[in-house]
């Protein structure tokens, strides 16, 4: 199985070093730029290219592990409509490809993925979708390879899930940056709260996250958080975004 993988970001440099790991051959890397081109390139012992009239056409499987807003543009000036063409995108629908390729479908990796940091593909969950039987048939068997947690669902359902993964994954690490920035106002190292973080979390293998709800907000201690929006008096953006997340608990944890 021959692969040529579209992208050179965080989501490619991780699925790139993953499909090297597993032995699936990476033809080429593209990057609309020739240092990110190189650089994944090189560490995955891969030939590459900038430009996409320089895409080689004998691969099995194209994957476009792209940012949202360039996807459309570069699968339509992707002629090859005998491969299977695979985007890695949580919030773009299925029917991106329609009218361009006649193989194709979806393989969302439901995990964060830095550059720095490799994850294990083998412990996502990945969210497969495919235009036919046939081309379902060619993206399980490669999802397979990477990942022991397969399953379907349709490009709707792939939205709110992507949706919810935003509010737990990206707007959490944002609360820990800002976090962060209080720690380090009172000269500590944000790193004092990784194992409060790390606990948070392994709750949610026990409890709801109803149930795992602590904090000022939930007991309705008034006194507590009158003086916590006292000491964010001097930053009015975190003052706003502490009463904004206070009253939404408030207001959520409230209703029967």
């Amino acid at each position: 199985m021959k692969v040529v993988l579209l992208g050179a970001g965080n989501v490619a440099t991780n699925l790139g070093l993953s499909l090297k790991k597993y032995g699936i051959e990476i033809l080429q890397i593209y990057s609309k730029t020739e240092k990110s081109a190189k650089t994944l390139g090189e560490l995955l012992g891969a030939s590459y290219c900038y430009s996409l009239k320089k895409i080689k056409r004998n691969a099995d499987i194209y994957i476009y592990a792209l940012k949202d807003n360039v996807l459309e543009e570069v699968i339509s000036k992707i002629n090859i409509p005998e491969a299977v063409h695979i985007h890695t995108a949580g919030s773009i629908p299925i029917n991106i490809f329609e009218n361009k390729v006649k193989n194709y479908g979806v393989i969302y990796p439901l995990q964060t993925f830095s550059k720095e940091k490799q994850v294990d593909f083998k412990e996502i969950p990945l969210f497969l979708e495919a235009n036919s039987d046939y081309t379902n048939k060619i993206i399980t068997q490669f999802a397979c390879f990477l990942s022991s947690k397969i399953y379907y669902l349709a490009s709707d359902k792939r939205a709110l899930l992507h949706l919810s993964a935003v509010f737990a994954c990206n707007f959490s690490n944002f609360m820990y940056l800002l976090a962060a920035k209080i720690t380090d106002e009172a000269n500590l190292d944000y790193k004092i709260l990784l194992p409060l973080i790390k606990e948070t979390a392994d709750k949610l293998n026990y409890l709801t996250p109803k149930q795992a709800q602590t904090g000022p907000a939930i007991r309705k201690d008034y006194k507590t958080i009158e003086k916590h929006l006292k000491l964010l008096k001097n930053t009015p953006e975190l003052k706003e975004i502490y009463a904004l997340i206070t009253n939404s608990v408030i207001n959520t944890l409230s209703e029967k």
